[in-house]
Formats: C-alpha cells, sequence, structure tokens
C-alpha cells in the first residue's frame, strides 16, 4: 500500500500535468524553488506544510479540497 507521502506526491504531480505547466513555470510563478517541486512531485523529501500551501494556492485549490481527494485516491486503490 502507498505511503500518504507518495499520495501527495502523485496528487502534485498529477494536478500540475492537467494543467499542463511544467515544472519551470511553476517555480517561476508560485516563488517555489523548481528542484523543490521536482523533490516534492518524486516523493525524494519531507514536504514543509508552507511549501505544500503556497503550491496549493497557485494551482488554486483548497487544502480541504486536496487531501480528500488524496484520501479518496488511497481508498480507492485499496478497494480496487
Amino acid at each position: 500500500m502507498k505511503t500518504t507521502r507518495e499520495l501527495i506526491s502523485e496528487e502534485l504531480r498529477s494536478i500540475r500535468a492537467k494543467k499542463k505547466l511544467t515544472i519551470e513555470s511553476v517555480a517561476e510563478q508560485s516563488g517555489v524553488n523548481k528542484d523543490t517541486i521536482s523533490r516534492y512531485e518524486n516523493n525524494l523529501v519531507s514536504m514543509q506544510i508552507d511549501i505544500l500551501e503556497k503550491l496549493l494556492n497557485f494551482y488554486d485549490i483548497d487544502f480541504s479540497i486536496f487531501f480528500t481527494n488524496v484520501y479518496a485516491n488511497k481508498h480507492n486503490k485499496v478497494m480496487g
């Protein structure tokens, strides 16, 4: 079973892909370092909540909706 951190990473990568944005463009527009975004999306480091919040604000996604989706995906993967 995937960890919550892995699911968060997948959700961040999925959001960026759905919006058809590059890591570079997100970095430039959000103020979050591109290497940090890459590490988060690839689950290489633990996420700092303030950076995650900054990314979600940039993507215009509410924190509670983001985590609802993460946990829905976790549940669906367990059930599926």
